[in-house]
Order: structure tokens, then C-alpha cells, then sequence
């Protein structure tokens, strides 16, 4: 399977299916796939795996696979893999990276280091669940993971599941998983040094160093990025109609300071067994500008966090081959964020939230000629605690404990041509809030102390080879988002909370082929290609709704259906060059009861995205060109605010003047045109960056 395979450009229109009848489709496909080769199992056909495939030894000598990864040759989930090389070296962050890819739409608030936030197949951010090395990054307390404060300095690769939640990762999603893998220790010792420097002062440097010698191994790597934010931007001071109060301003309070640090340490236990300790500590000082661009605002957000995790992994164990992985975590997240003048929120705020998660996870397979049987049991316990240092009469701690059971089992059928799999997780949620006294915002509501809520998540995968070069997949899943401690109990006297909450429930619907084909010419060497159709449905969608003082509260008033289809293709061609294109078509439709907003399109998600890129390498030189264009965003419910289409090309080139040293230069944003992801906060536009990398 080419896990990179970029997209092709048909595309049926996804609104001629309806959502039962595709969903019927989908079942009858997974049910009647075996009859498609009715006859054909002595045929001298290959196969999807085989049992030391499926035992991956090879693979584990490099320490590219261990227990608890998903086998990529095996989930009947579609997925993308973005390998360090696609961002080794650049001045890029994630959200830049993941961007680019078919289904995923990214939103900032400004330029690098500004808060990021993804959707997967038109999902909120909420509902896309981050992980880092297995361990969950989505907080209890309540919304989406920013992107900006993850690291591409530590990462080996970042893995991407649409539609699909593999078992491996604890809580299903309805949005998709991105699970973010950090360097792991190699043979020998080796390392890596480099800095950069680019457009409104931006400076960047990292270093990597690794050690491996018998049964112990070493990694430590650690970055620091600092950028002014200061570019230059259209200011309309809050008028759209009229041009004559527009001012081109620099962007005031947006620097961003940041620190990332990680330590692994590892040691062998026997042939089988290996114990493994991490740590990556995360901090992060950055200013918060507001829509005004007021040159006195002064207001600002530090954020520190750390994580430790203890693993223990035994592979092969007793005749039946099992391997297993448990892991001890333990993570500690501290905010403060402090507008002494009201410039940005409501009225003066000094804020310090503190998040500690703790828990155990633990992973276990049986791997078989005709199956694959996993077995997943995850613990973990979350407190919140809100302090504002203003005043004090309204801080509640809130914690959460969370209990979730998996299996999962894969057979393989038809000389290994087919594999089902079908999967189930059930999930306990135990939620309380503790508090003295109340404030004069919050003394109006009424709110119960606990809530406890019992969920189960069914799905069921489907993967068949077709031909040695075709696999078809389709999957169908049943998944829940339970309210934050935040909705649920709310914030500060600023967020009222709502105790009679309904989970957000989803089904995901998908089908789809990939492709990839070795060509024997001098012309084209290789392509491959996918084309997946999904589908949507939400039930009973969390909204945030606001009076005329500010004050918000959750509310399930929605529901949504979204449709879509996703192409990806790849080409290498006259030996040196490389082509590749995504491309992403959905529809979302707003089901709520609201007048005002029924069968409207969902805001902050595009209709339409498109990837195009070529690269060509010749001796020691590599660069490329790249074109993305996203089209149909409303910044809001009512569709009265229709977001300008995005338009941008990149370039870039990079140059390997030894075995040890390379220099890397781009420009984003040649155009120079400027955006808004979200109304009022503006991106910046073109952009130039400048990396020496050296390895040793």
C-alpha cells in the first residue's frame, strides 16, 4: 500500500446518494465481497498478509513498528502518512503540514504560532481527537487540541485516520484520529543541528541527539522558535462596506515565544521485552492581539505543559504469539492568561486553568494464521482547575474518570484477500464539580454536581484486495462525543453550565479503492492513486450560544449531515520528477431546528480544496512548486458572511552541498494575498524562510 498516494481529480457529485440507501449499500458491499471471488481461492493470487506479516519482526529491528502502532497492511480505515522528509529542516508548523492533504481544512488566527484548529471530512474541532505517541492530547475541560503548540522538531511522522478510529487509540472520534509519533531511538549514535531564520523576524533553531548501544538507548531533542507576528495586513476596522476608514497596519501583539524539549531512554529486557520512558515538556508565551489591532493591547497567554509516560512492551508471548504494551501516563497542562485592560475579552481577566491527567492503558494481541485479535483497556483520570486571580468567588474544580474497554478482531479470508473486522469499545464517563460559592453570573443557574454516562461504539471494516495493484475499502461506525467539563459545568461566570447535555452521536459512512501500480517505461515509473466517498450524520450537535451580555451556554440544538469525496493521486515521472494532487468535494448541511440557520452550511468548513504539486530532483538539488485553493466558507450559521476564496503557491528549493550539511529556502504566499480563516483575524501574506541543517 502507498500510504502517501496523492489525489485524482473525478468526482462524482456525493448529493445523489441518499444517507439510508448508501448506508444499506455499504452493508450489502461488506456482506456480499466474499462472493466476488467465489471459486477463486486456489488461484495463485496475492495475498493481503500472511502471519509473519502480520508478526512484523523485520519491521521492529529498526524501531519503525512496536506493539500498540496500527498495522497500516491490515486497518480496512483509509489513512494518510506524512513521513519526516515532507517537513524535516523547513520553518513550517504542523498545521501547515496536514493542510495539504485530501479531507483535512485547517484555521488559524494569524501567522506562526497562532492558535490552529483542524477538521476531518468537515468535522468541528471538538470531535477530531490528537494524539501524541498513543497519548490522548484533547482535554476534558473542553475544545479542540491547537495545533500551534505541537512541535515538528521531535516528530517522525504524523498519522492521519479519516471516518475510521483504529482500536489502538483509546476513544473513537467522530471527526478521525492524528496521531503525532516522536523520533525513537536508532542503532549507533547519530544527530542532527539546525536554524533558520525568515519573514517578521522569525528565528528557529533544534537539535536532535541519539545513542544506542546494546540493550540501552538514548534520545534527546530539543527546539526553540520565537517570531514577532508583525506583518502587514488590511485593517477595515470592522466597516465591510465601506473602504474609506481602511488602513494597511502591521500586526500588533502577535509574538510568539516557544520551547520544546524531548527526552526518551529505553532498555531492552531479553529477546522480548523492552521498558521505555518519555518526557516532552511544552512552553509557550505568545501575545493575544484583538480585532481592533489596538496598539495598547497588552494581553497574553503562557502555556506549559508536560508529559511522562512509563511503557512496558513483551512480545511473543507463550505459544499463541501474543504481544502486549501497557503505559503508565501522566500529564500536567498550566494556562494563564492575563488582559489587565479588557482589550481582548469581557472586561479585565487574569486567569490561571491547570489541567492533570493521569491514567494506564493497556494493549494486548493475538496474532493467528486466519485473524488478528486486540484486546484494549484505558484508564484515566482528569482535573480542572479554573483560578481567576481577580476574583475568587467563582472557582470550581471539575474532574472527570474515564473507563473504556475495545476489541477487536480481523479475519482474513480467501487466501487473505478479504479481511473484516469488526470492533466495539464501551465507555464509561463519571464527571463531577466542586465548589464553595458561586458568582453572580453562575448563582442564576442551576446545575447538578455529577454526571454519569455509559456509551458503546460499534464498527465494522472492510478490505479486499481486487487486484495486486486495487484494494477496495469500506467501513461503518457508530461514535459518540460526551460534553466537556466546560459545557457541562461551565467557566468562570463567563460560561453558564448545562447539566442536561445529550452527547453529540455520529455515524461515519465510507467506500472507496486505492491503487498503485509499478509501470515498467522510462516515462512513468510508478502511480497511485484513491478515491473514497463518506458520509456524515450528527445527532443532537453541542452549540454555544451567547446573550446580550456575553455570557454563553451550551446547548444541543443541531444536527448535521455532511457528504463528500476525497481523491488523492501520485506520479513519478521522466526519472526526476514528481507529481501530486488532492482534492476534497463536501457538502454540509445544517439540520437545525433554527429558521435561521436550517439547511445552511455548516460555517468554518470549505465546500471545495485542491492540492496540486511538482517536485523535481536532480544531483543534489530539490525543489518544487505547490498550489492550494480552498472555495464555498461561511464564517457564519446564518450564511451571511461568505469567507473570500483562498489562493496561494508556494515554492521552494532545497540543496545538499555535503553528506552532512543542506540548505533549504522557501516562500509561501507568492501571490502576497491576504486572508481571514476565522472573521477579523487575518493571516499574513507572502512570507520567506531560510534553513541550514546539519547531520552527523
Amino acid at each position: 500500500m502507498n500510504t502517501t498516494a496523492k489525489n485524482s481529480t473525478s468526482m462524482p457529485k456525493p448529493a445523489a446518494f441518499p444517507c439510508m440507501a448508501y448506508q444499506i449499500i455499504i452493508l450489502v458491499f461488506a456482506l456480499l465481497l466474499p462472493l466476488l471471488c467465489w471459486g477463486e481461492e486456489e488461484k495463485d493470487s496475492p495475498k493481503l498478509t500472511t502471519l509473519e506479516t502480520i508478526v512484523i519482526k523485520a519491521a521492529k529491528t529498526d524501531n519503525s513498528f512496536e506493539t500498540g502502532d496500527v498495522d497500516l497492511e491490515q486497518t480496512p480505515g483509509f489513512f494518510t502518512i506524512i513521513n519526516r522528509e515532507a517537513f524535516e529542516g523547513k520553518m513550517s508548523d504542523l498545521s501547515e503540514v496536514i493542510e495539504k492533504e485530501a479531507g483535512i481544512q485547517v484555521r488559524q488566527t494569524g501567522g506562526m504560532g497562532s492558535f490552529s484548529s483542524v477538521s476531518l471530512r468537515g468535522s468541528t474541532s471538538e470531535q477530531v481527537m490528537i494524539y501524541l505517541d498513543g497519548i490522548l492530547l484533547n482535554d476534558a475541560s473542553g475544545g479542540g487540541v491547537d495545533l500551534s503548540n505541537i512541535s515538528l522538531s521531535d516528530v517522525a511522522s504524523i498519522e492521519i485516520f479519516q471516518g475510521n478510529t483504529p482500536i489502538q487509540f483509546g476513544k473513537a472520534s467522530i471527526g478521525g484520529v492524528i496521531n503525532i509519533k516522536t523520533l525513537r531511538p536508532e542503532n549507533g549514535i547519530n544527530g542532527h543541528a539546525s536554524c533558520g531564520y525568515g519573514a517578521f523576524n522569525t528565528k528557529k533553531a533544534s537539535a536532535m541527539v541519539n545513542y544506542t548501544k546494546n540493550k540501552l538507548s538514548v534520545l534527546v531533542s530539543a527546539e526553540l522558535m520565537d517570531t514577532d507576528g508583525d506583518f502587514e495586513f488590511n485593517n477595515t476596522n470592522g466597516t465591510l462596506w465601506t473602504t474609506e476608514d481602511d488602513e494597511w497596519e502591521d500586526r500588533e501583539n502577535a509574538q510568539v515565544e516557544q520551547y520544546n524539549v524531548l527526552g526518551k531512554i529505553g532498555y531492552r529486557l531479553g529477546d522480548s521485552g523492552r521498558i521505555d520512558f518519555m518526557n516532552q515538556w511544552f512552553k509557550k508565551n505568545q501575545g493575544v492581539p484583538n480585532w481592533k489591532n489596538s496598539s495598547r493591547n497588552n494581553a497574553s497567554l503562557d502555556s506549559q505543559r508536560n508529559i511522562s509516560t512509563l511503557k512496558l512492551t513483551m512480545d511473543n508471548l507463550t505459544d499463541l504469539h501474543i504481544n502486549t504494551a501497557t503505559t503508565l501516563e501522566l500529564s500536567r497542562l498550566e494556562e494563564e492568561y492575563k488582559d489587565l485592560q479588557g482589550y481582548v475579552g469581557l472586561g479585565k481577566q487574569h486567569d490561571l486553568n491547570t489541567t492533570t491527567k493521569y491514567g494506564i492503558s493497556s494493549y494486548a494481541e493475538m496474532l493467528t494464521a486466519h485473524n488478528t485479535f486486540i484486546f484494549s483497556v484505558d484508564i484515566k483520570h482528569e482535573t480542572y482547575e479554573p483560578e481567576d486571580l481577580i476574583d475568587t468567588s467563582g472557582d470550581g474544580d471539575s474532574d472527570r474518570t474515564t473507563g473504556i474497554i475495545g476489541t477487536e478482531d480481523t479475519l482474513f479470508l480467501l487466501n487473505d484477500r478479504l479481511s473484516i473486522t469488526p470492533a466495539v469499545r464501551f465507555m464509561a464517563v463519571d464527571s463531577n464539580f466542586n465548589t464553595s460559592s458561586s458568582s453572580s453570573l453562575t448563582s442564576t443557574s442551576t446545575q447538578e454536581n455529577n454526571s454519569d454516562d455509559f456509551y458503546c461504539s460499534p464498527q465494522l471494516g472492510a478490505r479486499y484486495q481486487l487486484f495486486s495493484a486495487i484494494t477496495l475499502k469500506s467501513n461503518i461506525a457508530r461514535y459518540v462525543r460526551e460534553p466537556s467539563l466546560y459545557e457541562l459545568f461551565g467557566d468562570r461566570g463567563f460560561f453558564l453550565g448545562n447539566s442536561e447535555l445529550e452527547a453529540e452521536k455520529g455515524t461515519n459512512v465510507d467506500a472507496g479503492l486505492e491503487g498503485n501500480f509499478t509501470v515498467p517505461s522510462d516515462l512513468v515509473s510508478d502511480c497511485s492513486f484513491s478515491f473514497v466517498y463518506f458520509h456524515s450524520k450528527v445527532d443532537n450537535i453541542i452549540t454555544r450560544v451567547y446573550d446580550a451580555r456575553g455570557v454563553g451556554k451550551a446547548q444541543n440544538i443541531a444536527s448535521s449531515t455532511i457528504s463528500g469525496v476525497e481523491t488523492k493521486m501520485s506520479s513519478h515521472f521522466l526519472k526526476y520528477f514528481t507529481f501530486s494532487c488532492s482534492m476534497t468535494w463536501q457538502d454540509t448541511n445544517n439540520e437545525s431546528d433554527v429558521s435561521a440557520f436550517k439547511n445552511k452550511k455548516l460555517p468554518g468548513r470549505y465546500e471545495k480544496s485542491f492540492m496540486a504539486r511538482l517536485e523535481v530532483k536532480w544531483w543534489k538539488i530539490k525543489a518544487y512548486t505547490e498550489y492550494l485553493t480552498d472555495k464555498g466558507m461561511y464564517y457564519d450559521s446564518a450564511n451571511l458572511l461568505e469567507a473570500p476564496d483562498k489562493e496561494t503557491i508556494n515554492i521552494g528549493a532545497s540543496v545538499l552541498l555535503s553528506e552532512t550539511l543542506s540548505l533549504l529556502a522557501e516562500v509561501t504566499n507568492i501571490q502576497d494575498n491576504h486572508y481571514e480563516d476565522f472573521y477579523r483575524y487575518p493571516l499574513p501574506g507572502m512570507a520567506w524562510y531560510f534553513s541550514v541543517k546539519y547531520m552527523f
